[in-house]
Formats: C-alpha cells, structure tokens, sequence
C-alpha cells in the first residue's frame, strides 16, 4: 500500500494572541497602561503587541529575534520582558492568565545558541 510519508518534525500548536477577555484583565496590572500624563522619550508602543511578544517567547523558548514580524521588535519585546520580570509584574501577569507563574521558570536568552557552563 501506498501511505504518504509521516512528518518526523512535530508541529507545536499554533501560539494564540492574548484574547479581549484576556487583554482587560491584565490590563490594570500593566504601569504603561496607568495615566501619567504627557510622555517624554522614545516613541510609545502598543502595549498589547510588547505582551503578546513576550508571551510567544515565553511559550516558544526561542530565542527574541526568532519572533514573527507580527510582533514587536525583538529588542523592544525584550526590554519590557526584563522591567516586567524585574518588577514583579511578569509574574502577575502570568497568575492573571494561567494560575501560575511555571511559565516564567523557562531559561530565556537573547543568544540563539544556548551555552552551558
């Protein structure tokens, strides 16, 4: 019989954007989101896209510059991973979301090749 060769290489599930019912929840968690007035210095981002970046790196264990261009750049991404992950907020997004914060145990690098030492 003729059967169509299986895939070694196994798909991971498709990464999910956070959802609206997602997004107001963790919003008030969120500094950026709080009214401080008129802003000065780099230019502001949408918010939303900076935690959906981090989450897809979080979740993938890729390294930053793997992330689809849908997302934010990957330096900007990551500048907000390490001010939410220093800060706590991180975690409490990851309460918010998923009851836990074991997502945050993962190693993330900047560096594509992992070193060991």
């Amino acid at each position: 019989m003729d059967t169509p060769p299986s895939n070694p290489v196994a798909r991971s599930p498709a990464i999910q954007d956070l959802t609206d019912e997602q997004w107001h929840r963790i919003v008030p968690l969120l500094p950026e989101m709080k009214d401080h007035g008129p802003r000065r210095g780099r230019p502001s981002i949408d918010i939303r896209c900076a935690v959906n970046s981090v989450l897809w790196v979080l979740h993938t264990g890729k390294p930053w510059h793997a992330m689809p261009d849908r997302y934010a750049p990957y330096q900007t991404a990551h500048r907000y991973y390490l001010r939410w992950k220093n800060s706590g907020v991180l975690a409490n997004i990851a309460f918010a979301l998923f009851d836990t914060d074991a997502l945050l145990a993962r190693p993330v690098s900047r560096r594509s090749d992992a070193r060991t030492v």
